[in-house]
């Protein structure tokens, strides 16, 4: 994906998330990024996220762990101009070292 499908596709996010915010009538509360949904979404979406999706529509994954990205972008390799994958978590390669998690800014 080049740079500005990527830019886009930040923005698409950051003003989704504000206007869900200022319409709220309670505080905004963001689900924690990688729960269940999300793998649901991207091993198994349903006729309209797919009919979505042919339309155009680029979904952002929120930290996923690097094996779950690999494993979507193996089993859905016809997908993948459809999703985006953000703060993605590697684990740590040796004791006591921080795990990694990769962030571009987005």
């Amino acid at each position: 994906m080049d740079f500005l499908h990527r830019a886009g596709a930040c923005a698409a996010v950051s003003i989704t998330l504000a206007t869900a915010a200022v319409q709220a009538e309670s505080p905004l509360v963001i689900a924690s990024p990688a729960t269940d949904w999300q793998m649901r979404r991207l091993m198994e979406p349903t006729p309209s996220q797919l009919a979505a999706e042919s339309k155009g529509q680029v979904f952002i994954y929120d930290s996923l762990e690097i094996n779950q990205v690999e494993s979507a972008m193996d089993k859905n390799f016809d997908r993948i101009e459809h999703m985006m994958f953000i703060r993605i978590h590697h684990p740590a390669e040796t004791e006591g070292v921080e795990a990694l998690v990769e962030d571009d800014d987005c």
